[in-house]
């Protein structure tokens, strides 16, 4: 079976990384003035565990839905916490724009628009915008793999403990 590579990214330090990896640091400064700790220690671990999670190992199935269920959660919560940041910085977007066109001409509307999106403050809170979408948009999707994921360790959790009752209730044949 072949396995996706787990840091498919490099870094121009020439480092290998993950694409979230990435946006987690790109996004660390426009969500801590917020008071939003970007942590996810441990959730490597735990996807390299369901990685190489086996359909007999009942207790090992177990520990993975509990903890699945419970990376789910959080980044449900962060989800949401970064989608309202994100929000916010498209306004803030809108004013830093706005602003930019009247300073770059009051007259002429479309041309102040135009003019303005080669203000450093427009492309600046454009950037703020879009790695805050990017990461609330790979904070979802991570939402739906660790709910699919949590889903299949419980159905091989279920299926273990079934053919283990079955096998307990059969007589033995020789």
């Amino acid at each position: 079976m072949a396995k996706p590579p787990v840091y498919p990214l490099k870094t121009i330090e020439g480092k290998s990384t993950s694409y979230f990896r990435i946006l987690v640091l790109w996004a660390r400064d426009y969500v801590q003035p917020d008071g939003i700790e970007l942590n996810f220690s441990g959730y490597e671990k735990t996807l390299e565990e369901y990685a190489d999670l086996n359909e007999n190992e009942l207790n090992k199935a177990w520990k993975l839905a509990k903890e699945l269920n419970t990376w789910s959660e959080y980044f449900s919560s962060i989800a949401n916490l970064i989608q309202k940041v994100y929000l916010d910085a498209e306004t803030e977007k809108n004013e830093v724009k706005a602003l930019a066109s009247l300073e770059a001409d009051n007259k002429k509307v479309t041309n102040g628009d135009r003019l303005s999106n080669k203000s450093e403050k427009v492309v600046q809170a454009r950037k703020k915008r879009n790695v805050l979408k990017s990461l609330h948009e790979e904070l979802c999707a991570k939402v739906k793999f660790l709910e699919r994921a949590h889903y299949h360790c419980k159905a091989t959790y279920d299926a273990q403990v079934k053919t283990n009752t079955v096998n307990q209730n059969r007589p033995y044949v020789s």
